[in-house]
């Protein structure tokens, strides 16, 4: 949640009035028509922020899926699914092929290790 200014709406530390509407802004040199605008500009840029935000997370979601009554997350990733089985069996068997070939190596190199390891005393 956030913590505003109860003065002038910016968020701030704690929620605590700021410096500057304490009579701060005169030590500065900052007259209080300046500082509306300083405050106007701020609210106007986390405003900016905050649209900029909402959109990099609707452009997080997948593509091609908009959220409708009647078609769930879990409907859209089954048909995504579906849409790329072949991938999947092209991946799966790709990788199982590599397991065969490389399982003996792997034997091989765990018993190496192993036997460097007896010979360090670890």
């Amino acid at each position: 949640m956030r913590k505003n200014c109860p003065v002038c709406g910016i968020e701030n530390t704690g929620g605590k009035v700021h410096v500057w509407h304490n009579n701060g802004h005169r030590k500065s040199g900052i007259t209080l028509e300046r500082l509306t605008v300083m405050a106007q500009q701020t609210m106007i840029v986390n405003q900016i922020t905050a649209d900029v935000a909402e959109a990099v997370d609707l452009a997080r979601q997948p593509d091609g899926w908009q959220p409708k009554p009647w078609k769930s997350r879990k409907e859209y990733h089954k048909a995504y699914y579906w849409r790329h089985v072949d991938k999947r069996r092209r991946q799966r068997l790709s990788s199982k092929m590599l397991r065969r070939k490389l399982k003996p190596l792997i034997d091989e190199l765990c018993i190496g290790v192993d036997l460097g390891r007896i010979s360090a005393n670890w």
